[in-house]
């Protein structure tokens, strides 16, 4: 009939409509379909056409008839049923029911039709297909009540996510499969491996891969797409690698360079004459050549690697375009809120009028961090002027919270449950000067302190400070009662990074409560010769060297320090004694955020007459001295069954820190330390070995938080010892 009318010329004599919820009217509108209209051929297809862009029913029929020169057209129709309310989900563990119903943009008072169903489950699978989901079902059910209002219930059978079974590297002709592996970040399931595939991480390994055939010499390197098939509940992953041939660097050569002689570069070069050309170390070699230039001011300096190959030789010339060297404008601060910037420009070495240094950059960079307030400062150029000098701009971010407050309850294994209250801020007024006060009472501690720092006395690198203090403590059969001041100063030395420091203490000290089963020696030093009080001023003299880069949380540098403390019968005074320290770390980044510290101290003490017991040496717990695994104080030299402290300490530290971020470290350690009778008896047999792992949390307001569990090797009864610590000056 369609065919005839084609052939033919009709008028259109009356459109009927076949439909039981759809206004006739707008069916007649949209189909183009109008009485008295000559029917042209393919008018009724686009009729169709027109009627299913409405998205309104599931099923559209055109009937014609032909009454004389005039057709009668009908258009069936069965509508589609609008949703009641939003669809639900049976079955959905891995996906909320939320994020199903934005995903498939089914709502409640659209129009469910086959279309847009069939497209909800498609996009169901999709999702879990994109998650690694094999043999997921997803099956429907339409329930449509009298008024063509339905409810749309999808039943989903989560498939399951196989793991990683195989990696077969294809193609590799030079380099073995396990090395290929061990470049990648997607591995095969095994012991402490969940072989979990993540698509993004395998696309990022055929990058590794092919960098890591570049490092070998085979520029031409092809790594195909992989092919993932699942077989049982594994997938077996083939990446097809073509190999082609390996290149190897014939001369070098350097066009344009007279700020650094021909040897100076050559020093910088990573890649020699006659070796495997190595794409990464030719990369790093032009980043080297870039840093010097750029420590030496000249920003704007090209380096362009000519490279002619001819078979499989590759050489090599730099042509260097020095330009001119920039120099400083101005050094703009922005971003700081609460310091003044008077503070954070005494620390810069960057300074107008003088040559722009990259490493002055980063020198300035670490001074503005060791102030211990922001958490990112970011340096920036400007726009430079007409003879190439540049704006030298310092983005800062402030920490959050750098006062710490803390009251509460705290533990620890000498001075048990102690209540406590602490104000600390190191940045009063803006000005970087440092306030400190601390209360703590507890069975075992009465502790009052209070101090002042004022880091740049008349804005010179001059440091002074005062500490006034109360301590009533009892230690194992004994409580010493200390009240005391001290004035300290510090200032730069000759050599970089060093200090010298000096400080006077005057210390009034009472020993009470002493044990009844405490037995006096018959000659030399008793604890009751110090029941009346003594008094002590002690001069300190002190060198420290510390040239870390991050002070409160390192990843590289030493920090070196050797301190003496004198102190004297002098008028009013009555201890004398002669104490030396020396103290060295060392930080080394190995790998990722992993960074090794080596740390060693070591110290004697001295005594015209017997040195008091409160001021030798005790090895054990955490702290300066501390040798985790062990309990407080307790590697000590022992008379009569009771700890009396050592004349000579030495103590070991390594550890292993996992650097997470500026605030949050991961840790293993091995402690080995002991103190001794007199450095005669020092004796690296006798140090007390521990192990064990810790972390390391700072907490704004409180400071960091430390929480370390050690394993004594060398303790008489086997077993854990905790180590808890709060520092809210903010030093890991």
């Amino acid at each position: 009939m369609i065919l005839i009318l084609a052939l033919l010329h009709y008028t259109i004599a009356g459109v009927d409509i076949d439909a039981r919820w759809t206004d006739a009217k707008l069916i007649t509108d949209v189909s183009g379909l109008q009485i008295g209209n000559e029917l042209q051929k393919n008018d009724i297809e686009k009729a169709i056409e027109n009627l299913t862009r409405l998205k309104l029913f599931n099923f559209i029929n055109v009937d014609t008839s032909i009454v004389g020169d005039g057709v009668f057209i009908t258009i069936h129709v069965t509508e589609a049923p609008f949703l009641k309310h939003n669809p639900e989900f049976i079955g959905n563990k891995k996906f909320s029911r939320k994020t199903l119903i934005n995903a498939i943009e089914l709502k409640e008072g659209q129009v469910a039709n086959e279309q847009t169903i069939s497209n909800a489950r498609f996009k169901i699978l999709n999702m879990y297909e994109e998650k690694l989901y094999y043999k997921t079902t997803v099956r429907d059910s339409l329930n449509v009540d009298s008024l063509n209002k339905a409810e749309l219930l999808f039943l989903i059978e989560e498939g399951t996510i196989p793991k990683v079974g195989k990696i077969q590297i294809s193609g590799n002709n030079s380099i073995p499969d396990s090395k290929i592996k061990r470049k990648m970040k997607t591995k095969e399931r095994g012991f402490l491996r969940s072989g979990k595939l993540d698509m993004e991480k395998l696309d990022e390994d055929l990058v590794r891969v092919a960098d890591f055939y570049k490092e070998k010499g085979f520029l031409e390197i092809k790594v195909d797409e992989p092919v993932i098939d699942v077989i049982d509940d594994r997938f077996v992953i083939t990446i097809t690698v073509t190999e082609n041939s390996i290149y190897y660097v014939g001369g070098i050569t350097y066009n344009g360079n007279e700020v650094f002689n021909e040897e100076q570069l050559r020093r910088l070069c990573l890649i020699k004459s006659n070796d495997v050309y190595n794409l990464k170390k030719a990369n790093e070699t032009l980043q080297e050549f870039m840093v010097a230039y750029a420590d030496e001011g000249y920003i704007y300096c090209s380096i362009v690697p000519n490279e002619n190959v001819r078979d499989s030789i590759i050489d090599i010339e730099y042509v260097i375009k020095e330009s001119s060297p920039a120099d400083i404008n101005r050094v703009i601060i922005t971003g700081n809120r609460n310091t003044r910037e008077k503070v954070i420009r005494r620390e810069i070495v960057t300074i107008p009028g003088l040559r722009f240094r990259r490493s002055q950059v980063l020198r300035s960079m670490r001074e503005i961090a060791n102030l211990g307030f922001f958490e990112n400062i970011e340096p920036a150029t400007g726009a430079p002027d007409d003879s190439g000098n540049i704006d030298l701009i310092y983005y800062v971010t402030e920490k959050q919270g750098v006062a710490t407050v803390g009251a509460g309850i705290s533990y620890s294994a000498q001075d048990k449950l102690t209540g406590y209250f602490e104000l600390s801020h190191p940045n009063m007024f803006g000005r970087a000067q440092r306030l400190y006060t601390k209360f703590e009472i507890g069975g075992r501690l009465t502790n009052y302190q209070i101090g002042y720092t004022e880091p740049w006395l008349f804005d010179t690198r001059t440091s002074t400070g005062i500490d006034l203090y109360y301590t009533n403590r009892f230690w194992d059969y004994y409580t010493k009662r200390d009240i005391g001041f001290a004035g300290r100063v510090t200032f730069p030395f000759y050599l970089d990074y060093t200090r010298f420091n000096y400080s006077l203490r005057t210390e009034r000290t009472q020993i009470l409560n002493i044990s009844s089963s405490y037995n006096p020696p018959s000659s030399g030093y008793s604890l009751y010769d110090d029941t009346i009080p003594k008094w002590t001023m002690a001069n300190s003299f002190g060198l420290t060297r510390d040239s870390r880069d991050f002070i409160f949380n390192p990843s590289s540098g030493t920090y070196l320090s050797l301190q003496t403390e004198f102190a004297k019968k002098f008028l009013f005074t009555n201890i004398d004694y002669n104490r030396v320290t020396f103290e060295a770390r060392a930080y080394y980044p190995i790998f990722w955020k992993f960074v090794l510290m080596g740390r060693i101290k070591a110290g004697i003490v001295t005594s015209v007459d017997e040195v008091p017991f409160y001021k030798r040496f005790y090895a054990g717990g955490v702290g300066d001295d501390g040798v985790r695994g062990y309990s407080d104080r307790s590697l000590s030299p022992v008379v009569d069954g009771r700890t009396v402290g050592g004349n000579a300490i030495l103590i070991n530290n390594l550890e292993l820190k996992l650097k997470l971020s500026s605030s949050l470290a991961f840790l293993l350690f091995y402690d080995a330390g002991n103190s001794f009778p007199s450095y005669k008896d020092i004796n690296m047999h006798e140090l007390y070995r521990g192990i064990g792992a810790g972390v390391r949390l700072e907490i704004p307001m409180v400071g960091v938080l430390g929480f370390d569990l050690g394993y004594g090797l060398d303790r008489e009864h086997k077993g854990l010892e905790p180590h808890f610590q709060i520092n809210p000056f903010g030093m890991f």
